[in-house]
């Protein structure tokens, strides 16, 4: 008498989706298809996602008799089991085969922390705040809004409709990349990051404008995770007052993007973001500058920029104070008819980024620090030439040895110049 007819069955079939690996596709597969129509006059779904197989990092298929298995509840018990979930789908493309090792559950124990330390982050600026009002809306004034304000938003835009696409087409892989892009680079490095002079200052109408896009930007990408890390998920959105304890975060709405007029009407405009994402990497050679001369993070130094082009003079000198702020700077002179003395000096997209060093370090010591370095590595780079030349080596060698071996002279051959450039830049 079975299939007897009631609500469950008329629910759960047909169902939409099965998903399965490749080798039971004719065993199993094929037979419920056949045996659907048979009995149910109907297939019994409509789409077979065909997931790899999962191998060892020496390539061999995973298996209990094999006895090279990993016991998923020891991943649980090691690194939770959101890390576990979220590390299998950055590392799984669609299709492929999935190398494990304990160690790539890293990657999702690691982004778990960092999603929890920016919700901490933000609750030590948002007290006697009702979040739930800024994570539900959002309201924008324009003339409150500043160029990484607008540059977030755009790049949380980008990314619900990254999800919405590769969830579509069953790539969990790339929506799970995307979020991870989203949330630990753009949000996490970028945006709270710069937040930190805003919400530290005393314009308080900036303040609350920075905290309302901050929570509406957490609160979305927590919601675009939850499948993928329900647990973390779910305690963020109670924890940081988004819900009601009677609510879940598996009830609340699903994010969409932000309309064409709200954008509009908060100017925002893809000129704006392209200006960011320039200053990023001016900050980074900036930064890097600061690096290479044996200069402390934390000490604050100046730095003089030279715009290529008087747009780029105009956004950056109102833009200004972030740019300080970014380069951890004590002051940033920005000047299109720059004339510099000798300094070392870097090339960015916005403009030409100088180092003025003269007493902020002590250049006799730091020519002579360069230049011992340089005969260091020279002394390698000799060596992994005279590798090269040997043909026995060349010839007797592994391929993935001699390779190697090519590698390394190149990467010397490119300390070396940048070495020889910084020392240049001393001497001038």
């Amino acid at each position: 008498g079975w299939p007897g007819e009631n609500e469950d069955l008329k629910f759960y079939y047909p169902t939409n989706d099965l998903v399965t690996a490749s080798e039971i596709i004719f065993f199993w597969v094929a037979r419920m298809v056949m045996a659907g129509i048979e009995f149910k006059g109907e297939v019994p779904f409509d789409t077979v996602y065909i997931h790899g197989t999962v191998r060892a990092d020496d390539g061999r298929k995973m298996s209990k008799s094999l006895g090279n298995s990993i016991d998923p509840l020891s991943i649980i018990d090691q690194y939770s089991a959101d890390a576990l979930r979220f590390s299998l789908m950055m590392i799984t493309a669609t299709g492929q085969d999935i190398y494990v090792s304990n160690e790539k559950f890293e990657i999702g124990r690691n982004f778990g922390t960092k999603l929890w330390n920016a919700a901490r982050f933000m609750q030590m600026h948002s007290e006697g705040v009702p979040a739930a009002e800024w994570s539900s809306s959002l309201e924008l004034d324009a003339g409150l809004l500043a160029p990484d304000d607008k540059h977030i938003l755009v790049r949380l835009n980008e990314t619900i409709a990254a999800c919405d696409d590769n969830l579509g087409k069953y790539r969990f892989n790339d929506a799970a990349h995307a979020l991870f892009e989203f949330v630990r680079h753009q949000y996490c490095d970028l945006y709270v990051e710069y937040a930190k002079e805003t919400l530290n200052g005393d314009d308080e109408a900036r303040r609350q404008q920075v905290l309302k896009i901050m929570h509406y930007c957490f609160s979305t990408a927590i919601r675009l995770l939850h499948p993928m890390m329900p647990f973390v998920t779910e305690e963020l959105w109670h924890s940081m007052g988004y819900a009601s304890d009677s609510e879940t975060i598996m009830r609340a709405a699903w994010p969409q993007v932000l309309s064409d007029e709200l954008m509009e009407s908060a100017e925002i405009t893809a000129e704006v973001v392209e200006y960011v994402d320039a200053k990023h990497d001016m900050v980074r050679v900036g930064r890097q500058m600061r690096a290479d001369y044996g200069i402390a993070p934390g000490k604050r130094i100046d730095y003089m920029i030279k715009p290529h082009t008087a747009q780029a003079a105009e956004m950056l000198s109102a833009d200004k104070a972030a740019v300080r702020a970014a380069l951890r700077a004590e002051n940033v002179t920005v000047d299109a008819d720059l004339q510099p003395q000798a300094m070392p000096s870097a090339i960015s997209p916005l403009g030409t980024v100088y180092l003025p060093v003269e007493g902020v370090i002590d250049v006799e010591a730091e020519t002579k620090r360069l230049n011992d370095e340089l005969g260091r590595v020279s002394g390698y780079l000799a060596n992994a030439t005279r590798k090269l030349e040997n043909r026995s080596f060349v010839s007797k060698a592994p391929q993935d040895v001699v390779d190697k071996a090519k590698a390394t002279k190149a990467g010397l051959l490119e300390k070396a110049e940048k070495l020889k450039s910084l020392i240049a830049a001393l001497g001038e």
